[in-house]
């Protein structure tokens, strides 16, 4: 029997699959010939004979071809493959008309819809036979080719102008040209009546779930799908587009499970590519639930989610690349992009785990490919780069995912405000808060869309505590304080709000306060982790080490994986280690006190013992050169801290190389009354304010002193202090100074403070070899101007000019100015390392003598491995 050609339409089956639906081999025996196939059944034994075939063409070995391809002897795709060879001959019309039919019904059959639709545009649908234009306009959808999708409808209409499958067809046409309210009046008018046959109520079911799931109504789409596979329980297209449907509403994780059952139960019914499709779909689904229970959670369990999800994305992606390798050429692309996506999820989730290293060297590896990545995993890189203090590097990380998001990126992402964190956490503190400004801007107080008129909005709550955390990290500590009052005036039971208030107690220099704070807070929300971090920072600075080590480490259990967590370790590591404190200053042209002198004062301790004590060594080494001699002295001390809540009290044991107090003792206590008042008294039996010139004469003093400061907050601050020297020549100095510090102006990049300070003090001997006055007295205004130079995180790099004046006057010289200049550099290089360094000059009148004095000092203060 001949082939079947464009003259026997009568031979085709009546209803063709839409889009999805793949030919079954029936369709090649009634477009084809089956009789023709019978007769020459070995034709083509094996897909060797295709091979052999190559050279030529005639119409019994197309027969041969068509008829081993139908009794499963060769592949449709390897049959297409066949007929492409033949394409490329010298053919007639007629010949390359049947052949380019056969080879699109194979193309579609074998799932390579692109070439279909390639042969259709070169041959045009009307060159193609009838029973060729179902699979073509099929292919056409597949490839999203619209105007040949449009072209192969309407030359089918035309040529079967009564039949139902042209006007289905035409129905997805005009569902994907976007007239979704033609294909459903295209629908209705061939549901009524409704048909009998089953294979035209698939259809119709078919068009049915494409129009809803265009509308928006998946689960009238589920159902219709529901109803497919009920009357063709083999149908592979109905379980492919219910999976698709469920991933694409919420519901990739069992759309997965589904898949993988009707794979296993008809496999082929998901390519290997549609089903890691649905796979990474899953992934992403179940990540975002990973995230949610670790939110919920403590211990353990909060991660155990996580990592199952991050084995699963490692292996499916193992299965990919074996897939991948036995895709078709033309799927290249697809793996890639769809290997991109799961590699930018695994990124989310390394982050989202804890693992900023890891996803560090994860994007370090994708942008090395040349990886495009989507503003999610842009985002997540950066804060895998904030969370490792390196914020210079995630700025322009978070600003591609901003542009990349473009207008599909909500207002508050978070990575919006991660951008706006990163820009204050790099110095750019004028583009954080217009950042900010947008974002609240763009968020309403109240929920647009909602169940009820009026609910507020969570959105923009986060936002009004995120206004008052900027202010706070811009050291505009009274501002966020007057902020967060309001905050949790209207709102008391927001945990945010009430750390807020407790941060800003905090910053404010108000311990007592602030712990106050965080224990209600604690009582209110045990497991709030932004909470009990400011808690144990607030224990900290108050000195209750104990507690803060047991809500440290119950924090480390809970929620080791935070960077917050993290970051309290470092913080609580370099407040309760071991550290080194160094002072160095030196001077010359002071001939009253001494023409040269230099002094470096050092102290070594351990860490803490018991979470109260601290052993400590103390070193003093310093040389005076004065008009009378020179002298040297060193000091060295052992000591012993101890320090719980607001009692710090420490006592030394010292010895020196010379001087009447060679061996002498010191001691200090401290104690915060409470928030306001804070009391010290010292005293050291060989004084390190002795002047050299009564060292250079062998005498020696020792030191009592005593202060009472009252604090309002960091930016204001009253102390009184009497110090008295008692000389081992019979000389008493008694002094006593008042001091009023002020800050005036604070924010983000410039501070400027000023301190006012008076004092008098009397000496019972004048007739001595060092300066003593019987009295004397001073007044003296000081301005400090402090700007930032530059930040990264936790580094700082700060300028600062001092410059001060007033009037000294002298029990029988009178009176003069005295003034000084300094200007300093200062380093904040990580938690509890600073380092400060510069150089003054200044003027003072001694003894009615007027000496100009330079200088140079360096503090330094660095916790120690």
């Amino acid at each position: 029997m001949a082939a079947c050609n464009s003259a026997q339409p009568d031979a085709l089956p009546r209803h063709l699959a839409q889009t999805a639906r793949v030919l079954s081999p029936l369709v090649c025996i009634l477009a084809f010939g089956a009789s023709a196939a019978l007769a020459n059944p070995g034709g083509i034994a094996a897909p060797a004979a295709a091979d052999r075939s190559h050279a030529s063409y005639d119409a019994r070995q197309h027969d041969a071809l068509i008829g081993a391809q139908r009794a499963g002897r060769i592949t449709a795709a390897r049959a297409f493959a066949q007929l492409k060879a033949w394409l490329a001959m010298p053919l007639s019309d007629a010949e390359r008309q049947r052949m380019v039919s056969d080879a699109v019904v194979l193309a579609v059959d074998a799932g390579q819809f692109a070439d279909a639709a390639a042969l259709g545009r070169e041959r045009s649908p009307a060159r193609v036979n009838s029973y060729a234009l179902g699979p073509l306009a099929g292919a056409a959808r597949r490839a999203q080719d619209l105007a040949l999708q449009g072209e192969t409808v309407a030359v089918w209409r035309a040529r079967l102008p009564d039949a139902r499958d042209p006007r289905i067809h035409e129905g997805f046409w005009r569902l994907d040209s976007g007239d979704t309210a033609e294909a459903r009046a295209i629908h209705r008018a061939l549901a009524e009546p409704a048909p009998t046959e089953t294979a035209e109520r698939v259809a119709l079911l078919e068009l049915h779930a494409a129009i809803a799931r265009a509308e928006g109504h998946p689960l009238e789409a589920s159902l219709a799908y529901t109803e497919i596979a009920a009357l063709q329980p083999a149908s592979r297209d109905a379980h492919r587009e219910a999976a698709f449907l469920l991933a694409s509403n919420g519901a990739a994780s069992p759309a997965f499970k589904d898949a993988e059952a009707a794979e296993q139960a008809r496999p082929g019914t998901f390519s290997a590519l549609a089903l890691s499709t649905v796979q990474q779909q899953a992934l992403a689904q179940q990540l975002r639930w990973a995230v949610r229970e670790r939110d919920e959670l403590v211990g353990p369990a909060r991660v155990a989610a996580l990592d199952k999800v991050l084995a699963r994305q490692q292996g499916a992606l193992t299965v990919l690349d074996a897939s991948a390798l036995r895709a078709e050429p033309m799927d290249t692309d697809a793996w890639r992009a769809l290997r991109l996506r799961l590699e930018s999820d695994r990124l989310l989730a390394l982050v989202e785990r804890g693992r900023p290293a890891d996803a560090i060297a994860q994007y370090e590896m994708l942008r090395a490919r040349g990886a495009s990545l989507p503003p999610y995993a842009l985002g997540a890189a950066a804060r895998a780069f904030a969370e490792e203090r390196r914020s210079s590097e995630a700025v322009p990380l978070f600003e591609a995912a901003v542009a990349a998001g473009n207008a599909s990126l909500p207002m508050p992402d978070p990575i919006y405000l991660g951008l706006a964190y990163a820009y204050l956490d790099t110095g750019r503190f004028e583009e954080a808060d217009a950042l900010l400004t947008r974002i609240e801007a763009a968020t309403p107080a109240l929920m647009r869309l909602a169940p009820e008129v009026g609910r507020p909005n969570d959105q923009y709550t986060d936002m009004n505590g995120m206004r008052g955390m900027l202010l706070l990290y811009g050291d505009r500590h009274a501002l966020a304080q007057q902020r967060f009052a309001l905050l949790t005036g209207e709102a008391p039971l927001n945990s945010e709000f009430a750390a807020g208030a407790a941060q800003a107690e905090r910053l404010r220099d108000h311990p007592e306060a602030a712990l106050a704070r965080f224990e209600a807070l604690a009582a209110d929300h045990p497991l709030d982790i932004g909470a009990r971090t400011g808690h144990v920072e607030a224990l900290l600075d108050a000195g209750e080490f104990a507690e803060a080590r047991r809500r440290a480490a119950s924090l480390e259990a809970d929620a080791p994986d935070t960077a917050q967590v993290r970051e309290l370790g470092r913080t609580r590591r370099a407040t309760t280690g071991s550290r080194l404190d160094v002072d160095a200053e030196g001077s010359t042209g002071g001939g009253a006190i001494a023409d040269r002198e230099w002094r470096i004062d050092s102290r070594l301790s351990s860490g803490l013992i018991d979470d109260e004590w601290r052993v400590f060594y103390d070193q003093s080494l310093g040389r005076g050169d004065t008009s009378i001699g020179n002298a040297r002295w060193a000091r060295s001390g052992l000591g012993l801290n101890w320090q719980r809540g607001p009692w710090l009290a420490e006592g030394t044991v010292q010895g020196s190389n010379a001087g009447p107090y060679r061996s002498s003792a010191a001691g200090r206590i401290d104690y915060r009354a409470a928030d306001a008042w804070r009391l010290s008294a010292t005293f050291d039996g060989d004084s390190k304010e002795l002047p050299w010139k009564a060292r250079v004469a062998g005498i020696g003093a020792r030191e009592t002193g005593a202060t009472i400061g009252h604090v309002v907050n960091e930016a204001r601050r009253f102390d009184v202090q009497w110090r008295r020297l008692d000389f081992s020549d019979g000389n008493l100095r008694n002094a006593l100074d008042l001091t009023w510090r002020e800050r005036w102006v604070s924010t983000p990049r410039f501070q400027l403070e000023t301190r006012l300070g008076g004092g008098t003090s009397h000496s019972r001997q004048q007739a001595v070899p060092y300066f003593s006055p019987s009295r004397d007295a001073s007044t003296e205004l000081t301005v400090r101007a402090q700007w930032l130079h530059w930040k990264r995180d936790d580094r700082q790099f700060f300028q600062a000019v001092e410059a001060s004046g007033g009037r000294y006057h002298q029990a029988g010289f009178g009176a003069g100015p005295l003034w000084s200049l300094r200007y300093e550099h200062k380093w904040l290089l990580g938690p509890k390392l600073t380092l400060r360094y510069g150089l003054g000059i200044s003027g003072h009148p001694y003894d009615g003598v007027r000496e100009r004095q330079r200088s140079v000092f360096m503090n330094l203060s660095m916790p120690l491995p």
